[in-house]
């Protein structure tokens, strides 16, 4: 995601939450010059996306959060990128890097077989 600004991210993600029948409703919990928080709130009774992307250090962390508990993410802090899968969040898989709109599809993807 490097020469992303903050701004520009925002307005990434909140061109593609609009378009997201998933969405309630998006929070904007701080952005500055360097540093973007964001959550997204989810239809899904408790769920929401906590989004955080430093400019300054190019790290960036997707996590879908349900009763407080992260069950999915993905985010290159650490070790590079990787996920933390449906089905054992805690682990740290590699993967290749993730945009939002990807990350979405994937948590819409996730409810709609639920359902």
């Amino acid at each position: 995601m490097a020469s992303v600004t903050t701004g520009q991210l925002l307005y990434e993600l909140q061109q593609v939450c609009y378009h997201s029948p998933l969405v309630d409703y998006v929070e904007e919990q701080m952005i500055d010059v360097d540093i973007l928080k964001v959550r997204v709130h989810l239809t899904v009774a408790r769920t929401f996306i906590s989004v955080f992307y430093n400019l300054t250090t190019d790290k960036t962390a997707f996590a879908l959060v349900k009763e407080n508990r992260r069950i999915y993410g993905t985010d290159n802090a650490k070790m590079g990128w990787h996920k933390h899968p449906f089905d054992d969040p805690n682990q740290h898989v590699p993967c290749a890097p993730v945009r939002f709109e990807t990350f979405l599809t994937r948590v819409e993807n996730h409810f709609h077989s639920k359902s």
